[in-house]
């Protein structure tokens, strides 16, 4: 397998057809998210010298949590619809030397239920066993009830220990995970095959090119280093930028929900303009594990 010919075609494809960015970017946008927020006693200063009552607060934090759960289940449909879509355009890229987001929306919405099914299989599974080692991890922690002092020590050696073991098998098994489902969804995309069937089949070729597969990953990690070195730099003037008005906003009225929305407002740009870039590595990957993927089916 010819690594380096993988990675220029990828990167070729990924800048020649710049459909694939919008499901890049939408991959990218809704791969995680956060939110803050503070109170003082039973109210909340919403400007200077005004509050919001106790059932005010509860209505807005109740349309936040609506509003967060929506955000929530848009980001699962539009995370698998993405998926989909980059597999389905790359090959179509590779085959036909064209392909449009009209045909990216058509793919990641005939597989999108599959593609949903991969992930719940995988993730639950996954989810469960990161519980039962972190509990495990912990388990010595049940020594600190004696209150004696050999005890607490011998307690937070064990658990010292013990978590590291915990994080670095989990480490191993999210490794083996992450890779089994690209495998997956590629044999469920490109081939159309079941859920069952893709995870059993991406198995099956993962095992039995586990030097190629490697040598992907690895390839792809240090890509990821290089993106990092870029992008965080990026992330923190970005903050910065946006941090800096909303203090300053702060400092001057002491209002809190006016210093927050002069932070979105200018920081929103900045976050596209990360997003875009996100999206844009995203789309780059996917091309180099569909292109590794068409390879290994040779």
């Amino acid at each position: 397998m010819d690594y380096t010919k993988i990675i220029k075609r990828a990167w070729q494809i990924t800048w020649r057809h710049k459909a694939l960015w919008l499901f890049g970017f939408l991959l990218s946008l809704f791969s995680g998210g956060g939110g803050s927020g503070g109170g003082r006693g039973t109210q909340y200063t919403f400007g200077t010298g005004d509050q919001l009552s106790p059932p005010v607060v509860m209505a807005i934090v109740f349309f936040v949590l609506v509003f967060a759960l929506a955000f929530f289940v848009l980001g699962i449909v539009l995370r698998n619809l993405s998926r989909g879509a980059l597999i389905g355009m790359v090959r179509e890229a590779e085959e036909t030397g064209d392909t449009n987001v009209g045909s990216g929306w058509r793919i990641g919405w005939s597989r999108f239920l599959p593609l949903l099914g991969i992930d719940l299989v995988i993730g639950i599974p996954a989810a469960i066993m990161a519980l039962v080692l972190t509990a495990i991890g912990l388990a010595p922690l049940v020594l600190l009830v004696a209150k004696k002092e050999a005890l607490t020590i011998l307690a937070i050696v064990l658990t010292v220990f013990l978590m590291l073991l915990m994080i670095g098998l989990l480490i191993a098994v999210g490794l083996v995970l992450s890779v089994l489902g690209k495998l997956a969804r590629r044999q469920c995309v490109l081939e159309k095959k079941s859920v069952w069937d893709s995870i059993r089949d991406g198995y099956r070729m993962g095992r039995e090119n586990l030097r190629h597969v490697g040598l992907v990953w690895l390839l792809l990690l240090g890509v990821g280093l290089l993106f990092a070195v870029v992008i965080v730099p990026l992330s923190v003037a970005v903050f910065g930028v946006a941090a800096a008005p909303a203090a300053a906003v702060y400092a001057a009225t002491e209002a809190v929900l006016p210093s927050i929305l002069v932070g979105i407002l200018i920081g929103l740009p900045g976050v596209l303009l990360l997003a875009l870039l996100g999206g844009i590595y995203e789309a780059f990957r996917s091309a180099v594990w569909t292109l590794t993927y068409l390879e290994l089916q040779m």
